[in-house]
């Protein structure tokens, strides 16, 4: 999703005279005719005229608030769902330890009672 605030590089509480300041300077950096040819500009220049058009719309705007924040939830949600259980890791690795010693433990004590036998 587009984050309008970031390509007009202004904060989400900035005013419409903000938007609108920040609107005209970026045009004029990236407008077709000072970048001939110059198809990254042309984007960024679309990009920018796209960003302007709906945060200077209250409704717009809103909607698009809306969206940013719903965004922000799915990523955080998505963030916790694979987030690392590092108590579930590391009481794996414990038992892994502990059946490792059980397991040699065995074997020496094993291999001691084979020698005395003899």
């Amino acid at each position: 999703m587009k984050n309008y605030y970031k390509i007009l590089g202004v904060k989400l509480s900035a005013t419409k005279d903000e938007i609108k300041k920040m609107y005209r300077k970026l045009a004029l950096q990236f407008h077709p005719d000072k970048n001939p040819n110059n198809k990254e500009a042309e984007e960024k220049f679309k990009e920018i005229n796209e960003a302007h058009e709906n945060l200077s719309d209250d409704t717009k705007r809103i909607k698009h608030d809306f969206e940013l924040q719903q965004e922000q939830i799915r990523q955080e949600q998505l963030w916790q769902q694979n987030r690392v259980n590092w108590g579930q890791i590391i009481f794996g690795l414990v038992m892994i330890v502990l059946v490792i010693v059980a397991v040699v433990g065995l074997s020496s004590g094993n291999s001691n009672n084979r020698q005395s036998t003899y």
